[in-house]
């Protein structure tokens, strides 16, 4: 198969395959800067590193120079560092490895094991202190916690909930954007919420009974945020014809703001033959339009010729005041990652959250490559933020993982004699196998997750894409 043919398989177009390959190239550097804490530390301390490797075997590539061989190996999604006498073997005592992992002192080992997650904390402050410093852009609707749409028999709707309405707190917790408020609903403790908002002046309060969204595999209560509308104008169009052109955003309609998309659609429906003033803003000015929607044959309703644009550029929202430049100190953005990180594991505890939805390396390398499309400071705050993550997973008292050789390293100290071999060596095989199952399920979800559809169609024989074309989603159908 092609590189082309590949792309078309996997949905890429070709304006993707740079952004995903500045996604796996931004994954190895955050994997490097990990493995590179336990080598320098390892070398300082006197420790002979065998092995220092991108990526998992086989090898793909390298060199040896000195003591160590440095390689790229073919599967890129992690890494390692090999020290001399650190693999425990039935039979075998590690501590006559003179220059070897178990023959440094306790506290030489916690060192090398905890200066790799340290290394990706202290990548992330940097990077957050850049931020911090220049600002963070964020779409302005993402900085409110005003409500845009609310679903058709959500809990939410059904707790009184309408487009317009801010949420004030969740589970007492006050929310101030739409990150706390999402974050709340998925990783809340208990169930139902209590979800207090704000309509006119007046406060309301309600407990909700979050749902599962079985396309992503977490909790919701049906509400979306606003929108910002930008709209592509149909030739010959009632739209075009007032004078809507391309990349318009729709800010008002009657002088109503539009807060949602499928809200301006039912506006526009019910006005057949009566003229609508839209509200708009072009390049930062403001602007009004005069449409009157007329009855389309093809979709069946009155319309006024647009569609909602895909593919809004930062630049567009920056040229019309649609965005906030975040400051938030990079001690409160790490804290807020690892806060996440356990309030993620707990949901996984107690079953509020599927594995399902937990993106491996696939998902992070698509996460990684739309934060490329995004702009610089979106790839970094991704870089940073995955960086956290590595290093709070790693630090797990989870053998096998570097908390695991921590926590037995203290158990060691305390008990002032070395473990058995043979414990040893079942734990970490125990740990291994599971660990291993459980990168084969995250691995298998993103396979689906991502190219899902096309294995599908292949086994099955189904509609397939023309060759040389991809699959896109088609935009929605406009008024």
């Amino acid at each position: 198969m092609g590189v082309s043919a590949a792309a078309a398989f996997l949905g890429l177009r070709a304006e993707s395959i740079l952004p995903v390959a500045m996604g796996v190239i931004a994954l190895g550097v955050v994997v490097f800067i990990h493995e590179l804490g336990h080598f320098i530390v390892a070398k300082l301390s006197g420790i002979r590193v065998e092995v220092f490797s991108i990526g998992f075997p086989p090898r793909l590539w390298g060199f040896k120079r000195g003591e160590t061989e440095y390689r790229i190996s073919w599967i890129f999604f992690g890494g390692y560092v090999k020290l001399a006498g650190m693999e425990y073997e039935e039979g075998a005592d590690p501590r006559s490895v003179r220059d070897g992992y178990y023959a440094s002192s306790i506290g030489t080992r916690i060192l090398v094991c905890a200066c790799g997650p340290l290394m990706n904390i202290l990548s992330a402050f940097l990077i957050y202190s850049f931020l911090y410093a220049a600002g963070f852009p964020v779409p302005s609707n993402m900085e409110s916690t005003v409500i845009g749409s609310v679903l058709e028999g959500s809990p939410a709707g059904e707790a009184g909930l309408r487009p317009g309405d801010r949420v004030v707190r969740i589970d007492g917790r006050a929310v101030r954007r739409w990150e706390d408020v999402t974050r709340s609903i998925v990783l809340a403790a208990r169930s139902p919420i209590e979800v207090e908002w704000e309509r006119g002046g007046e406060r309301f309060a309600a407990p909700i009974e979050p749902e599962r969204d079985e396309r992503l595999m977490v909790r919701r209560i049906g509400i979306l945020p606003t929108d910002l509308i930008s709209v592509d104008v149909l030739e010959g169009s009632p739209a075009a014809a007032a004078g809507v052109r391309d990349g318009d955003f729709i800010v008002s309609v009657d002088g109503e703001p539009a807060h949602a998309w499928d809200q301006l659609v039912e506006r526009i429906r019910a006005r057949a033959g009566v003229p609508v003033m839209l509200g708009l803003l072009r390049a930062g000015a403001p602007l009004d339009a005069t449409v009157v929607p007329t009855e389309n044959p093809e979709l069946g309703h009155p319309a006024i010729g647009v569609r909602l644009r895909q593919d809004v550029s930062m630049d567009d929202l920056k040229a019309n005041g649609f965005i906030a430049y975040v400051h938030r100190d990079p001690f409160s953005w790490i804290a807020g990652n690892v806060r996440e990180m356990y309030l993620t594991l707990r949901g996984l505890v107690a079953r509020a959250i599927s594995p399902r939805g937990l993106a491996g390396p696939i998902g992070i390398v698509q996460i990684m490559s739309y934060s490329v499309r995004a702009g610089p400071r979106q790839f970094l705050f991704v870089i940073a933020f995955i960086s956290v993550n590595l290093a709070v997973i790693n630090l797990l008292p989870v053998p096998v993982l570097d908390g695991g050789h921590i926590l037995l390293t203290v158990v060691e100290g305390v008990r002032r004699r070395p473990l058995g071999a043979r414990f040893m060596t079942t734990v970490q095989n125990i740990f291994m196998t599971v660990l291993v199952a459980l990168m084969l399920l995250i691995f298998a979800n993103d396979i689906m997750r991502t190219w899902g559809g096309a294995i599908l169609r292949l086994i099955g024989g189904g509609a397939k894409t023309p060759a040389g074309e991809t699959a896109t989603p088609a935009p929605l159908p406009g008024p």
